[in-house]
């Protein structure tokens, strides 16, 4: 059985949600073999019976099991007796329960039972099992964990916006530039959970997946730049072994600001890291990629480029005079946002 079959929205966990609703209870058997034909007596076979979840529903008012097709295309049999061993260990108590754990053993197939009192939904597939849990209760999960993205969201913005300011003045510490890291990562992180919870919710998940677009919406791109801008050039060549070397991290060991500082050879933590200027030119628009490292080759840092004259950005290759014109303006509105102007020379 393919274990998007029993999503929300899917005909056969419409089927069994139906089952549920009434309080009619039910024993579904996903597919048929022979091990599944030995241990089966009685019962109807149906001829061309295209499945629905109506039909289900109607057919789960029969006693017996009912057994569909693997692709849940067809409904084979109902009213079906079911005689699996009775040596093959369960831990379920009911009767019902037990016989589609002990099936599933038997005949390797999907089993599906729906308790008559309880309406509680359980799948078996061979020796392990697991209860479908109401849309509701995967929607109230889902909110609780948008809410934490959010959360962070918030605090990976906050600091993103210290950074900045700090990396003009010449006063940010490797410590701060780590919690930017730490932030931008634990939020990929609790995305990518969110996302798997919601894949629960089937055709429901569009609205939140969504949210979390907007919530993930330019994270790595600014992570990546923060690492092009602050990662010890003699330790990382290119950013992608640091962003490996970050994912392969556990939760204990990237909650540990000293630890993330060891891994990205960012020490000491209140030492000063200066920012080659990788993030402040990709927030000008219109300037090309390449010409941020012609200018950050000639430039080699960040508080080099805000105080570069005009004349000194237009010897860059590829920047003209009106190019490096807008650069200065540029420069002297980020500098004058943090209190400082530039004074020599244009």
């Amino acid at each position: 059985m393919a274990e998007d079959q029993l999503i929300p929205g899917q005909p056969l966990r419409n089927g069994v949600d139906l089952i549920a609703d009434k309080k009619t209870g039910a024993l579904i058997v996903i597919g048929t073999s022979a091990k599944l034909e030995k241990i089966s007596s009685g019962g109807v076979a149906l001829s061309s019976c295209s499945y629905t979840p109506e039909m289900l529903s109607e057919l789960a008012k029969m006693d017996g099991a009912i057994i569909v097709d693997s692709n849940v295309n067809n409904i084979l049999k109902a009213n079906v007796h079911l005689n699996p061993s009775d040596h093959i260990l369960t831990s379920q108590t009911g009767t019902r329960h037990r016989t589609a754990e002990r099936v599933s053993v038997e005949t390797e197939l999907s089993v599906v039972a729906v308790s008559e009192e309880s309406s509680t939904i359980k799948v078996f597939n061979g020796s392990s099992v697991y209860e479908l849990e109401e849309s509701s209760i995967i929607y109230g999960r889902v909110n609780e964990s948008l809410q934490s993205v959010d959360r962070t969201r918030r605090r990976f913005d906050d600091a993103v916006l210290e950074l900045g300011e700090l990396e003009i003045e010449n006063t940010l510490t490797n410590q701060q530039v780590l919690e930017v890291i730490q932030r931008g990562e634990l939020l990929g992180r609790l995305s990518q959970q969110v996302r798997k919870e919601a894949s629960d919710l089937g055709e429901d998940s569009g609205l939140v997946m969504i949210q979390i677009d907007s919530l993930e919406s330019g994270v790595r791109n600014t992570l990546d730049l923060v690492l092009k801008d602050h990662l010890p050039k003699k330790r990382f060549r290119n950013i992608k072994k640091a962003v490996d070397e970050i994912a392969n991290l556990t939760y204990e060991e990237l909650n540990t600001i000293q630890h993330l500082g060891s891994v990205l050879f960012m020490e000491p933590l209140d030492e000063v890291s200066v920012s080659k200027g990788y993030r402040v030119l990709g927030r000008l628009p219109g300037l090309p990629d390449n010409l941020h490292d012609s200018l950050i080759q000639k430039f080699t840092t960040l508080p080099n480029l805000l105080n570069a004259s005009t004349e000194k950005l237009f010897e860059v290759d590829g920047i003209g005079r009106s190019r490096a014109q807008q650069l200065r303006e540029y420069f002297d509105t980020l500098l004058k946002n943090v209190g400082f102007s530039y004074i020599n020379g244009h």
